[in-house]
């Protein structure tokens, strides 16, 4: 996967923010949902469309094959359950084609949110006594395994040796 905001390259597929420049990515995974939905969807209702042609279809050749004339009345009640049939699945293709008319408007709304630019502000921090660079990331950037990038932000060289009341610059 690509980052959308910096482009960067070889990002995991449903991970939740990009490693390079820190964008929240899940709003761009929320719209790839939503068009996969939107095309299954689709994809359902032209399915349901075709199975309506063919037992229209079929209602239809069953009526001009059978002649009313000398029909028994069992024959006669098979025409009316085709006919009702008919309707019934004219009624709801028409509920079907309004839901999916509703349901593009709402994806269409959905696709118009914006994503807000995270806002980057650098935060000062004293390093404490017993404190390590994987507990601050996970305090302040909310993930531990991010404490490679305090470190490398602050050129430290050994992530796992530093000292209490020493200042560092913590980038979000």
């Amino acid at each position: 996967m690509e980052c959308p905001i910096c482009e960067h390259t070889g990002l995991e597929k449903d991970v939740a923010t990009c490693h390079s420049c820190n964008a929240d990515l899940s709003a761009y995974h929320a719209i790839d949902a939503i068009e996969v939905s939107l095309k299954k969807q689709k994809r359902n209702t032209l399915l349901f469309m075709i199975l309506f042609i063919v037992a229209l279809l079929a209602c239809v050749a069953i009526f001009f094959l059978s002649s009313t004339e000398g029909t028994s009345k069992e024959d006669e009640q098979k025409l009316i359950d085709c006919e009702t049939l008919v309707e019934d699945l004219k009624t709801e293709n028409q509920q079907l084609k309004q839901s999916l008319a509703e349901m593009e408007t709402k994806n269409a709304q959905m696709l118009e949110v914006k994503v807000e630019e995270p806002i980057h502000e650098n935060i000062t921090h004293v390093i404490k006594d017993g404190e390590t660079l994987f507990i601050i990331a996970k305090n302040y950037l909310g993930n531990g395994d991010l404490y490679s990038k305090i470190a490398q932000d602050n050129g430290i060289e050994d992530p796992n040796l530093i000292f209490p009341g020493k200042e560092i610059i913590i980038k979000k």
